[in-house]
């Protein structure tokens, strides 16, 4: 394993110097070919496809901001998350083809925010099993349309059409499953960054494929999640021991990833009870936690336009465990 880590950290670099460039007319929807999508080898047969963006979806990123990964099996395709729209899952799926003709055969939908479902349905003719937390299909049901009609105004237009396509395998508890001679192992978060979050693990190539319970040079968002739960999921991966780290959101890296958001996550929680045992009020407490993670931020870009709203979600939390 170790031979493919300086692989991993060449091409996260790269990737972080691409820029999604368009001519699209204002309005105009993007094309699977708009997005420039690589595999990644960051372990045999287990490949990431990294987005350069490190902000929300917009215009100048076309709505892909999130990280998707495919593992290639005897039997088939195990994809990772699938991106914000339907034509970013066929952006995906040309990139999975440039690897292997093998049909796509399993999805693990990590969460439900949009950003890394909403392109199952370029997967519907390999008629795959899609797999996600059952808090997760809820939540998949009730908000499909709205995640849409919310990326094509963020996107003005660009991430266009999308027909959803619900997971068809809730997964509620912990599972290990040998998919095409591929010991796979799938973890519920607990809800730590969502409800129904999903991660999975590869142990015969030391590769997590983390979703959203792992942010690496990007902020975390906090506001839907269980940040005490959050906290109390590292410790279970950091006893992993990853070689490989694929994040949601930010750039490839190895096990370092985990206890540096940790502790980013137990400062924050730790400058909130500071803050709640004071008698501040929520709003009160954003200067006191700005200043107790002032060593930390240089490292999460983002923090700037997340920390106002992650005290005002947290500190609820953070008052009901101190009283």
């Amino acid at each position: 394993m170790l031979g493919w880590k300086p692989l991993c950290v060449v091409l996260a670099g790269l990737a972080g110097v691409l820029a999604l460039t368009t001519s699209l007319s204002a309005g105009e929807p993007a094309a699977p070919e708009d997005y420039e999508m690589t595999a990644e080898p960051v372990a045999p047969g287990v490949y990431a496809v990294m987005t350069p963006a490190r902000d929300f979806p917009s215009r100048e990123n076309l709505g892909w901001n999130a990280n998707m990964a495919f593992v290639v099996t005897r039997e088939g395709v195990l994809v990772f998350d699938t991106g914000s729209s339907e034509t970013m899952g066929v952006a995906l799926r040309e990139a999975i083809r440039e690897v292997t003709d093998q049909p796509v055969r399993w999805v693990v939908n990590s969460h439900s925010h949009g950003d890394h479902w909403l392109g199952n349905h370029a997967f519907a003719e390999d008629d795959p099993e899609i797999m996600a937390g059952p808090e997760a299909v809820e939540r998949m049901k009730a908000e499909a349309d709205t995640w849409v009609e919310n990326f094509r105004e963020m996107t003005e237009g660009a991430t266009g059409d999308t027909t959803p396509l619900l997971p068809n395998m809730p997964v509620d508890e912990r599972m290990t499953r040998d998919l095409g001679g591929k010991e796979v192992v799938i973890l519920p978060s607990g809800g730590a960054h969502s409800p129904g979050d999903l991660i999975v693990w590869l142990p015969q190539t030391e590769v997590l494929l983390a979703g959203d319970v792992v942010y690496s040079d990007r902020a975390p968002s906090v506001w839907d999640g269980d940040v005490a739960q959050w906290i109390e999921l590292l410790d279970d991966l950091i006893a992993l021991e990853p070689d490989v780290v694929v994040p949601g959101h930010g750039r490839l890296e190895g096990a370092e990833t985990l206890p540096r958001l940790q502790n980013y996550l137990v400062t924050l929680w730790d400058a909130i009870e500071e803050g709640v045992e004071q008698g501040l009020a929520d709003f009160e407490t954003v200067p006191l936690v700005r200043e107790r993670m002032a060593d930390i931020i240089g490292d999460y870009p983002g923090f700037d336009d997340k920390i106002d709203r992650s005290v005002a979600t947290t500190y609820p939390d953070v008052e009901a465990a101190v009283f």
